[in-house]
């Protein structure tokens, strides 16, 4: 967990510092997040945050946080997720003037509490390499609308996926 904390510490300077020119990017989504795993699903939803610096024409790296705004019930017990944050590749093609296809290759770590009345409540802290595949289309050269497919978690028979819809801007 340092190691991540430290290198996106050190992405978020290297943003920072080339912050003045034209390939920085922010965008905000909603997530519908699904997390399945030994015959128990989980539907929540998370507000997204993600921020990018485009290195190349066709590749951008990028951080992303996430808050759970929509729990989920399992019986009487709560299922929420906490926070997720993580950091990524994102190789990137324009298919028209306004069209980009894109995918995301790096990790995210996320933590899940779970709570039910009359127990103490439990929290879990786990992390897993994550790839997605999503689209943007532009409004004008500033303004996007995306959606994207994101893989986030995979394993100890444990899977967790989230579809985003969301706003972005370049600045």
């Amino acid at each position: 967990m340092k190691v991540i904390i430290k290198t996106a510490a050190i992405a978020a300077l290297v943003l920072a510092a080339v912050g003045a020119q034209a390939q920085m990017y922010g965008e905000v989504g909603y997530s519908a997040l699904n997390v399945d795993g030994g015959g128990t699903s989980v539907d929540l939803g998370a507000l997204t945050g993600t921020i990018g610096y485009g290195v190349h024409e066709n590749l951008a790296v990028e951080g992303m946080l996430a808050f759970g705004v929509q729990d989920d019930k399992i019986g009487s017990a709560k299922v929420e997720l906490e926070h997720s944050y993580g950091l990524f590749a994102k190789p990137r093609i324009m298919l028209s003037p306004n069209f980009e296809l894109f995918g995301r290759l790096g990790y995210v770590e996320s933590k899940l509490k779970a709570s039910a009345p009359g127990y103490s409540s439990l929290t879990d802290t786990d992390g897993d390499w994550a790839y997605g595949l999503g689209g943007n289309y532009y409004f004008d050269r500033n303004t996007y609308v995306s959606a994207n497919y994101l893989r986030f978690y995979d394993k100890d028979n444990v899977k967790g996926d989230g579809f985003t819809i969301g706003l972005g801007m370049k600045f």
